[in-house]
């Protein structure tokens, strides 16, 4: 009997210890991550949770795979560049314009509410793939002939949307305030442009000063739109929520002129701005295509908020086109983030006033 008792006594023992391994094993699970640490875990890579807090790297509902084939960290880049503060890289393939590298910073760096510019969020990783999708398409129906689009991105961040927009030959303006941001926003602009087509630059834009600026051209953004006859699509990816909401105003003013300088450009010159477009979104071609992507974080950004600023979209005569999420490559990834196309209720009929 004392040696049954024994034997039961031992593989209760053996019984706690394999739990108690597994718990101190999987313990990451339960807490918290750093965001250096939701590189390594998540199986996308990315900077937010997709539907809870700023910073967690867990998506409610979906479960990860340890190896991602969608998604690479790599930090032998970052050795061979001679670079000792081991920063960390994202490659990221899409289905039109390849391979994506972006270096989103040193891995000690944590990502504040004041420096949301300086990690990747699940926005930015769906507008990347709507947007090559859709100059693949754009393509196609061209007869295999490259449409050069402009690209505006306001807020680009660490610039992935700017990327593939420059990786696919469009010429790119990418802007942010974050002065941390801007630093590496041109530096991934510049590793994956097509140096054989398009032209890319990167600019500081604060929304307040830019919509309270009388003469907009002066201002260094809109002075090199007019190179291009203003702008095809504009990038709006994750700026929407409660920190920025009092530069919304300003976003929205800033979107109204964007859209008087195309006309006007229009009207002055017919053959050089208005372009052949294939794309299936709802804006005619006299109109900048504006499309924003933003994610559900009801931390920062209450239902109360998010219907303020479509009313705000409404009152400034634009409506939200919900884009539907099997038009997004890997949209199912995505669930609690959401694309928009934003446009203009009337159009423009006449040139009048445009010259």
């Amino acid at each position: 009997m004392k040696s049954i008792a024994h034997l039961s006594l031992f593989v209760h023992v053996i019984l706690f210890l394999h739990r108690l391994h597994l718990c101190f094993s999987f313990s990451i699970a339960g807490r918290r991550l750093l965001p250096t640490e939701m590189r390594s875990v998540a199986g996308d890579g990315d900077g937010d949770d997709n539907g809870g807090e700023h910073g967690t790297g867990l998506r409610r509902g979906t479960t990860y795979s340890w190896a991602n084939p969608k998604l690479q960290t790599t930090k032998d880049s970052a050795k061979q560049s001679g670079n000792h503060t081991d920063p960390e890289y994202k490659r990221i393939q899409f289905g039109g314009c390849g391979s994506i590298l972006v270096h989103s910073g040193t891995s000690s760096r944590v990502t504040s509410l004041q420096h949301t510019g300086l990690s990747l969020w699940s926005a930015a990783y769906v507008m990347s793939y709507y947007i090559d999708d859709m100059w693949i398409q754009d393509i196609k129906c061209s007869n295999n002939e490259l449409n050069k689009w402009t690209v505006l991105d306001l807020g680009a961040g660490l610039g992935l949307c700017s990327a593939v927009a420059a990786k696919h030959g469009m010429n790119i303006i990418s802007t942010d305030s974050d002065s941390q941001a801007l630093v590496l926003l041109e530096e991934n602009v510049r590793r994956n442009c097509n140096e054989d087509n398009g032209n890319t630059s990167v600019h500081t834009l604060d929304w307040i000063s830019a919509a309270e600026q009388a003469d907009m051209t002066t201002n260094p953004v809109f002075e090199e739109l007019e190179k291009y006859g203003g702008s095809d699509l504009v990038i709006l990816s994750d700026v929407i929520y409660s920190a920025t909401k009092p530069a919304w105003k300003a976003l929205i003013v800033l979107l109204q002129k964007l859209r008087s300088q195309r006309m006007r450009l229009l009207c002055n010159s017919p053959a050089t701005v208005e372009r052949k477009r294939c794309d299936s979104t709802h804006t005619p071609a006299s109109d900048p295509l504006v499309l924003l992507s933003y994610t559900q974080r009801r931390r920062d950004m209450s239902p109360q908020d998010e219907a303020e600023f479509f009313t705000m979209l409404r009152k400034a005569g634009m409506e939200a086109v919900l884009v539907p999420s099997g038009q997004i490559p890997h949209g199912e990834t995505y669930m609690l983030t959401t694309l928009f196309e934003l446009r203009w209720v009337i159009s423009f009929k006449k040139c009048d006033g445009f010259v």
